[in-house]
Formats: structure tokens, sequence, C-alpha cells
């Protein structure tokens, strides 16, 4: 099995690899070399030996030819995938094919036959690997409208919030900022609705507004995640998003907060872990006398000594190297000491 994988992965990456070559030849307008090597690319992805792979592969040589402007090949191969997904089985196997389809198809400016294909899709997974494609290329031909409309219609929540994130970005950095306000606040609505995942699709839209300096509202919408974490409730979804609450406060230089919600968490080795992170930001921030106290506040040993190494090392890049140096040589004795007594434990258990 494993070798067959291996067999697979190198003849998909061979196929790659000359089609991208006949591209930049194409484009160079060396057109004999270009005809050459997408022969041999032809040859080399119709030799794959897992046919879902090889009918992925010809997805992706059939958009290389039509970025190469040689329209009838792509369209050839384009009409000869699907009769190979029809052969192909389980049917996952078969959408997920078809899905790849839908993506070639919509970057080669094929809308209405890749949301035929889409629509025909059974799956779930698939179908919605499908919509997120043809949205994607609907946005990057710049036609906003036909994207929205594409997006609304995927059925799972944390998906159309992603959906409307890439939009709102392109919507930003194509100077149409009101636009863009539009799409972060429906992404933003529908995150609130997503049972169980709210606080990790709502960080998602934290994520995209900071990446276009929308630091306010990045903000707004952090605190916002912050009061939905505490409401769920000790139970996985709520450990889990107070987890990743942590992580994104933490970034955010809102230690104070981060520190609050690592120290309510429930899971054993979750607040230690977390307050760990966070010694090691506060330290690279240079807030060396925080980081201090609440590294020897943490009171597992292995993680103890993870956070005084973090603390150590910033101090040593600060050029502060004899603090640097007696921090660094406590986090080597908690350490071995924390080794030490689970070894013993370990020992223990097996006797």
């Amino acid at each position: 099995m494993e070798v067959a994988s291996c067999m697979d992965n190198a003849e998909t990456r061979r196929s790659q690899e000359l089609r991208d070559r006949a591209v930049e030849l194409a484009i160079a307008n060396r057109e004999s070399e270009a005809s050459a090597v997408f022969a041999e690319a032809t040859t080399a992805t119709r030799a794959i030996r897992k046919m879902s792979s090889r009918a992925i592969a010809l997805c992706e040589l059939a958009a290389a030819f039509h970025r190469a402007n040689r329209h009838d090949e792509a369209q050839a191969l384009f009409a000869e995938i699907p009769q190979i997904a029809k052969f192909l089985w389980p049917v996952y196997s078969r959408e997920n094919v078809l899905s790849e389809l839908v993506a070639a198809l919509a970057q080669t400016g094929q809308f209405s036959e890749a949301a035929s294909i889409a629509a025909s899709l059974v799956g779930e997974r698939e179908r919605i690997k499908a919509l997120r494609s043809l949205a994607t290329a609907w946005t990057q031909a710049g036609n906003f409208e036909e994207a929205t409309n594409v997006i609304r219609s995927i059925s799972q929540g944390t998906d159309r919030v992603r959906g409307f994130l890439e939009l709102a970005v392109t919507l930003e950095n194509s100077d149409r900022p009101d636009e863009a306000s539009a799409m972060f606040t429906e992404a933003a609505t529908i995150a609130r609705s997503v049972e169980g995942w709210a606080v990790y699709s709502l960080l998602n839209v934290v994520t995209a507004l900071k990446g276009v300096n929308r630091f306010r509202e990045a903000d707004a919408l952090l605190t916002e995640a912050k009061t939905i974490a505490y409401s769920i409730g000790d139970n996985v979804w709520g450990e889990n998003s107070l987890n990743v609450l942590a992580k994104e406060l933490t970034q955010a230089g809102r230690f104070s907060e981060a520190i609050e919600v690592a120290r309510s968490m429930r899971y054993p080795g979750w607040p230690e872990k977390a307050l760990c992170q966070i010694v090691a930001a506060q330290a690279r921030s240079g807030q060396f006398s925080e980081a201090t106290t609440l590294a020897y506040s943490i009171r597992v040993d292995g993680y103890r000594a993870e956070a005084l190494n973090h603390l150590g090392t910033a101090l040593k890049l600060a050029n502060r190297d004899a603090e640097a140096s007696a921090i660094l040589s406590e986090a080597e004795a908690t350490l071995k000491a924390a080794s030490k007594a689970w070894a013993e434990a370990l020992a223990d258990e097996l006797d």
C-alpha cells in the first residue's frame, strides 16, 4: 500500500513538472518545444496508474493547455474526464474528481459548465468543495455578484464564512471598502450562528480583518468571541473554544485576558500549555517582569520549564546575559526533575 502511494505521488509529481514546463515554454513563445513537452506531459499523465489520480491530473493538464492558449486540446481533455469518472468507485472518489473538474472549468472561464457539474454532486463535502472553487473563480474574474450568489448556496456555515471572507478581502484590495464591509458583516453574522463552531468562525473573521488592517473591527469581534466562548459551557466545544481564544488573545497582545481564559480551562495540561505560550509572547514583547511572574505561577514542572526556557531565550536576545543564564539553568533543572518524576511514575505503573 505504501509503495503504491509513493509511486502514485512520483507519477503525479512528474506529470505536474512537465505540464508546468510546457506552459512556461508556451508563454515564452517557444511553441515547438512547448508542443514536445506537452506531448511528454500527456503521456506521463495517462501513465498514472491510479485512475482517480490520473483523472485529477488530466483536469490540471487541461487547465494547463488552456493557459497556453491551446483550447482544442483543453476541451478534448475536459470532455474525457467525466467519462473516466463514471468508472470510479466508491461514489466519493468519483465526485472528488468531478469537484476538481469544476475547479478547472471555472478557472478557465467555463462557469455554466462548472456550475452544472457542481449542482449534480450528491456528497455534501464534494459539493461544498466544488462551490468554493466556483466562487473563488468568479471572485478572481471580478464578478462579485455571482460569487456572492454561489457562496450563499453553500450548505455549511463554516464554509460560507470562509467564502465571504475571501470575497471581502478581494473587495477590500480592489478599493471597494463599502462592499467589503458588507461581506465582512455577513460573514460575522453567519459565524455567530454556527453551532459549536461560532468562536472558531468569528476568529477566522478576526484574522481576515487584521489582514486588511481593520484592527478596530477585529478587536471588537475578538471581544465578542470571548463572550460567546464563556457562554458555551463546560464541554468539549467550550474547552476547544477557550483554547483557540487564548491563542488569539495572546497574538493580539491582550495578555491579561488571555491569562484569564487560560486559567478557566479544565482539561489537564491545557491551561499550563496556554500560559506557557503567553509567557513566550510576553517575553518576546519585552515584558520580562510579567513573563517571569507568570512562568513561576505554572504548577506543572514540564510546562514551567518550557516557559522559563522561552523567557531565558528572550532575555539572551535582549543582551541580558546574566539573567538569561540563571533562568535557562533553572529551566534545565526543572525539566530534568520533571523527566525523572515522569519516569518514576511510569515505572510504578509497570510494576
